[in-house]
């Protein structure tokens, strides 16, 4: 280094130009301009490029516009190799991996900014020195002549920090053998280390330690300085006192090997330990010394034993017990709690108190503030002075009664463990108390390392899974319950199993008395928390404007009393009980009333704070869909029933999932069974397989077990519209049809019959009785004859009313028997053929009619033909005059129908006065009256064959029928 600096500098100007002309100038010069990185490559070869053009003018003779052409390519290379490494020489002396290059004799004669600041003041010394136990190591790495990767301890600022150096072959400036070296971070694999559960040390050969994790750190009580200055015997002492240490032994071993030993911690206790340990190899077959792993044999067993209590325990609660119970045997403790926090992290709740102190823990959840939060954010969470903490960091709990309790029974010192969930938010914590214990970090670690927080976890999800699975029980023996007794008396108990409250009752709101009811209550615990003895017979009622429950059902909404001694802010509560602490009112609702009212209570103050009334909101929810619910199935049950057809709803694949009580008298308890199953026969199955609207289906079905019963059904499908495909049926059996249609003729025609026929019978009864009292005077014979006459006139009138109300009567009914095609224009002619003398002159007939032998009509001759008949009967008894004439057109419409037109002129009857009229013409004017038939039937009668008739102002009549498609003539 020294004759470098002492040689020209052709950059300055002051050489010669006998000094470019040998190897070792070049050299020299080359590597001297690059080091001192004052010029880039172009520049420091450049008095080498002139001196070269130098020579071919001065010395070879050639021009100089020769020598330019023939350096030109040459000048070009120089300036991209010039580029690429300047380039590549900025970033490696700007590079955060610290390197070096060594001259032969190994010292240091450059070396690039992030060397300088690992090691200042480095340069030109030694590089091997830099490795301690390492240096003749590194030392023969130099002299190797081929790249070496060695893990090495180097001494920086008083420090030593593990790197690994990388060193391969690198000639100086003399041109003999130098060398480069790169120092490599172990900073990645030093976190690994550290976040084993085990002390991990490494040592030399000569048993000094020149490695310790952040456990080993925790478990020893030295800081790392301070063990990287120790051998392993002063923290290593062999299991049985006496005994000489093994390290000569461990250090020999070619295989890995497990030992017990006894820990010599700064505290100056003797631990037990398990240690298993290995050869630590630095290349193959070249031991550098050992790596240990280590742990105190207690902690060893405790999370052996941890691993077993999630397969020994289901129950939450004995899974907590049964894991504290474990960590006692390793981290001292009086007391410990775990609990939980809400979605807000500031409220938290003890769900476990191990062990159980003498005082009451009456207190359900807690305030937690900022200041908390922040103490558990910052991971040192212990702190061995409990009145301060809560003084200084939760001031709002200084005066709870826990608060005062725990620091009353002389507790001092506290870690807590707390346990984050997705998202980063605390979801539970465990707090370690004890009255002498002093904790540090090395207890909240060793928690860590035991596995605590894994089991905790896995208890915390058990307990909000089971509260979830009681939940979902809750809600569907709701849905299942019979009566609303039962309900409330689910509610009562479900609640309880589902949040942990100590009792709910259930109270109905009665608006017809003015009273709250209480149905049911439930307490989960010996509390003396019910509101009604076990001995009281009488039900418990309140004013519906007083307590507490007055003043939910006024504000509609959640009421929380956390401490109902307070009589300001305590809603008016009616203590019913002594250990009654703390309460909350939940309304429930039925279309939009409150109909019952949740009352939840508490031995401990503070119950219901954080997310238990958020809780209480989800349960109301829940429980005002469920009964929404059940109000609409008891209205669409009941509305259901009222239908007296066999109703019947199918699901989207035709699985029958409800029915009326028609329908089960037909099916059976058909439920959840396909529908199609009940066809009779292959054509039957397929309409019942079929969706979308359908009317008048003949079904035969097949009912019962074999021999199988066959019912013939007239059946209806529509689609329900509801978005999941149901469809409903409506099943009419046509045997239960016919029995019911022959039970209601019989009554109507008997009414009919006894109504419209009373009136002639009495007056010919009058008449007859009238001709009895004449029979004793010869000279009246001929009025008592013509009495007799009148009367028997009447029992005519009698008797064709009859006959006519028969008739109609029997059209009304649904024809039972198949229908048959006839030429209706025969029909009609046989009707007219078929009246007394008199009125077939009194029609006009005006038949249009070309063809009458396509005039065919499918249907019942009877049937229509009373229609034409009651139609002429009816117009013919309008006529006031015999001049007056009935008209009948007959005429064939497009497409395929008959035209029949009745019509009378219009007439103005003269009404009888009642006391100008003898009882003769009075009796035979109301007979014509009865004898008319109502319209209604004709009516009937024609709609049964497709048809429409029109009324004209009670002047005429007009038949429109369909005739039948005749097939055209060959």
């Amino acid at each position: 280094m020294e004759e470098l600096r002492a040689a020209p500098s052709l950059i300055s100007g002051d050489w010669d130009q006998d000094f470019l002309k040998t190897e070792q100038g070049i050299r020299r010069h080359v590597i001297g301009a690059l080091r001192s990185r004052q010029n880039g490559l172009k520049t420091a070869l450049k008095p080498l490029v002139d001196e070269l053009a130098r020579m071919l003018v001065s010395e070879f003779g050639l021009a100089a516009e020769a020598v330019d052409k023939i350096l030109q390519s040459q000048t070009t290379l120089l300036s991209v190799l010039s580029d690429r490494y300047d380039a590549l020489d900025e970033a490696a002396h700007h590079s955060d991996i610290p390197f070096v290059e060594l001259a032969g004799d190994g010292r240091i004669v450059y070396a690039n900014a992030a060397f300088d600041k690992l090691v200042p003041d480095g340069r030109n010394a030694p590089f091997p020195r830099l490795f301690g136990s390492r240096a003749a190591d590194v030392g023969a790495a130099l002299k190797a002549n081929h790249n070496t990767s060695l893990r090495v301890d180097i001494r920086t600022n008083k420090l030593i920090r593990q790197v690994r150096v990388e060193i391969g072959p690198l000639r100086d400036e003399d041109g003999q053998q130098g060398n480069y070296a790169l120092l490599l971070d172990q900073s990645a694999e030093r976190s690994r280390l550290d976040a084993l559960q085990d002390g991990v040390l490494r040592t030399d050969r000569a048993g000094k330690i020149r490695f310790a994790n952040e456990r080993a750190v925790q478990i020893l009580g030295f800081a790392e300085a301070a063990l990287k200055e120790m051998s392993l015997s002063d923290v290593f002492a062999p299991d049985d006192e006496g005994t000489t240490s093994r390290f000569d032994e461990w250090i020999g071993t070619q295989t890995g090997f497990t030992d017990f030993v006894r820990l010599r911690p700064m505290d100056g206790r003797s631990v037990l330990a398990r240690v298993s340990a290995a050869p630590y190899m630095e290349e193959q077959n070249s031991s550098t010394g050992l790596l240990l792993l280590f742990a105190p044999l207690n902690e060893d067993l405790a999370r052996q034993q941890l691993k077993t209590v999630l397969a020994e325990h289901a129950d939450p609660q004995e899974i907590i017990e049964a894991m504290l119970r474990v960590v006692e045997k390793v981290i001292p403790f009086e007391m410990s709690a775990f609990g939980v926090y809400n979605d807000l992290s500031d409220h938290w709740r003890a769900l476990t108190v191990f062990p159980k102190p003498r005082w009451e823990w009456s207190t359900r959840w807690f305030k937690v503030t900022a200041d908390v939060i922040q103490w558990l954010e910052q991971g040192k969470t212990w702190n061995n002075d409990l009145s301060k903490f809560v003084e200084q960091l939760n001031p709002e709990e200084k005066d709870n009664p826990v608060s005062k309790a725990i620091l009353s029974d002389d507790f001092k010192s506290m870690v807590v463990l707390p346990i984050r969930k997705a998202g980063g938010r605390f979801g539970s914590s465990l707090a370690l108390m004890s009255r002498n214990h002093k904790y540090t970090a090395a207890d909240l670690r060793t928690l860590q390392n035991l596995g605590v927080e894994e089991i905790l976890q896995a208890a915390d999800a058990a307990i909000e899974h089971a509260q979830a699975r009681a939940l979902r029980e809750l809600k569907d023996n709701l849905n299942k319950a019979p009566s609303a007794r039962t309900i409330a008396t689910l509610l009562a108990t479900g609640t309880t199993q589902c949040f942990g409250w100590e009792y709910v009752g259930v109270f109905r709101v009665d608006r017809a008395r003015g009273k709250f009811v209480l149905v049911a209550e439930h307490v989960k615990n010996d509390r003396n928390l019910l509101v009604k003895s076990a001995a009281q017979k009488s039900e418990y009622t309140q004013d519906l404007s007083s307590g507490m429950l007055g003043s939910c059902l006024v504000q509609r909404s959640i009421l929380v009393v956390p401490d109902i001694s307070d009589s300001k802010r305590n809603y008016g509560f009616i203590q019913t009980a002594p250990d009654q602490r703390s309460a909350m009112t939940v309304p429930l609702f039925v279309n939009g009333k409150i109909e019952m009212i949740l009352d939840m209570e508490s031995s401990e103050s503070n119950a219901f704070l954080g997310p238990d009334r958020e809780a209480a909101r989800g349960l109301a929810a829940d429980c005002e869909q469920i009964f929404a619910a059940r109000w609409h199935e008891a209205i669409e049950l009941a509305l259901m029933n009222r239908i007296e057809q066999a109703a019947v709803i199918v699901d989207a694949i035709g699985k029958i999932c409800h029915m009326n009580g028609a329908a089960e008298s037909i099916f059976g308890q058909a439920r959840d069974r396909e529908l199609v199953s009940f066809g009779a026969r292959d054509e039957d199955i397929e309409e019942l397989s079929q969706s979308g609207i359908q009317h008048r289906l003949h079904i035969h079905l097949t009912i019962g077990d074999a021999p199988r019963t066959e019912v013939t059904t007239l059946a209806n499908r529509e689609p329900l519209n509801d978005d999941y495909g149901h469809h409903l049926w409506l099943f009419t059996s046509l045997a239960d049809q016919s029995r019911e249609s022959d039970w209601g003729y019989l009554e109507e025609t008997v009414t009919a019959v006894a109504r419209e026929t009373r009136a002639p019978l009495l007056m010919a009864d009058g008449l007859l009785r009238g001709a009895q009292s004449l029979l004793s005077k010869p000279e009246l014979m001929r009025n008592c004859a013509n009495m007799l006459e009148q009367a028997a006139n009447h029992l005519l009138k009698a008797d064709l009313t009859f006959e006519r109300l028969s008739e109609r009567l029997t059209v009304q009914q649904t024809p039972q028997e198949a229908p048959t095609s006839f030429n209706v224009l025969e029909a009609i002619y046989h009707e007219i053929e078929g009246l007394p003398v008199d009125d077939r002159d009194a029609i006009d007939i005006e038949d249009e009619i070309t063809d009458e032998s396509h005039l065919i009509v499918s249907g019942w001759l009877e049937r229509l033909s009373f229609a034409f008949r009651s139609a002429l009967s009816s117009l013919l008894s309008l006529r006031v005059t015999p001049t007056d004439r009935l008209t009948v057109t007959i005429a064939e419409r497009p497409p395929h129908r008959l035209f029949v037109s009745m019509r009378i002129p219009a007439v103005t009857a003269q009404p009888l006065d009642p006391s100008a009229a003898d009882l003769i013409e009075r009796s035979q004017s109301r007979a014509r009256q009865m004898a008319s038939v109502a319209v209604e039937a004709i009516q009937k009668a024609v709609e049964q064959h497709d048809g429409s008739l029109t009324e004209l102002d009670g002047m005429g009549f007009e038949f429109d029928l369909p005739l039948c498609a005749q097939e055209a003539s060959a």
